[in-house]
C-alpha cells in the first residue's frame, strides 16, 4: 500500500516520509496493490491494439487517409479514456490479462484527466510516427526510441510504471 498523502510505500503504523497514520491513508475502494507484471502489460496492450485496428482501418477506408486517421485517434481516445475511468479500470486487454489501472497514490479509479494524460503521451508518439514516415528519418528514430523507452521503463522502475504512468500518476495492478 502507498501513502495517499505523499505516495511513499507504507510499512508501519505511520508513513515513514510524512508521518500520516496508515488508517487515514487507506481507501475504502482501493483494490489489490500487487503490481502487474511486464508481460501482462504487454499482452493487454497487444489485445487493445488488435481491438482498435478494425475501427481504425474501417475509418481509414471510409473517410480517407488523413480524415480517417484523425477520427480514428478520437475513437482510440474514447475507448481508452472511457474504459480506464470506469470503476473496474479495465480495457478489454486489461480484462483479458486480469490487470487494471489505478491512481498511484490512492489505489482509486483514475480520473478522466489521468486517463487522458496516459493516452495523450502514447498518442503523441503515435502521431509523430505517422508524421515522421513522410520523410524525416531522424524524427522516426527519435519517436521509435521514445516508444521503446516507454515500453521498457517498467523493467527498471520499482513500481513497474511506464513513462506515461509516471506522467499521469497511475499504476497497473493485478485485478
Amino acid at each position: 500500500m502507498f501513502c495517499a498523502n505523499c505516495g511513499s510505500s507504507l510499512d508501519g503504523a505511520l508513513c515513514r516520509v510524512c508521518g500520516v497514520p496508515v488508517q487515514s491513508t487507506m481507501s475504502h475502494d482501493a483494490v489489490s496493490t500487487v503490481l502487474a507484471g511486464w508481460w501482462s502489460r504487454v499482452g493487454a496492450t497487444l489485445i487493445d491494439s488488435l481491438v482498435l485496428i478494425v475501427p481504425t482501418l474501417l475509418l481509414d477506408l471510409l473517410l480517407g487517409n488523413l480524415l480517417g486517421q484523425i477520427v480514428a485517434i478520437g475513437v482510440q481516445a474514447a475507448y481508452m479514456i472511457s474504459l480506464q475511468t470506469k470503476p473496474s479500470g479495465q480495457t478489454l486487454g486489461n480484462r483479458a490479462l486480469q490487470t487494471r489501472v489505478r491512481d498511484s497514490l490512492t489505489g482509486h479509479t483514475i480520473s478522466v484527466r489521468q486517463a487522458a494524460l496516459r493516452w495523450a503521451f502514447i498518442a503523441v508518439y503515435g502521431v509523430l510516427e505517422i508524421v515522421s514516415s513522410a520523410g524525416s528519418n531522424s524524427l522516426t528514430v527519435f519517436v521509435s526510441l521514445l516508444a521503446l523507452a516507454d515500453c521498457l521503463y517498467p523493467l527498471f522502475n520499482s513500481r513497474r510504471q511506464t513513462i506515461h504512468d509516471r506522467l499521469a500518476h497511475t499504476i497497473v495492478v493485478r485485478a
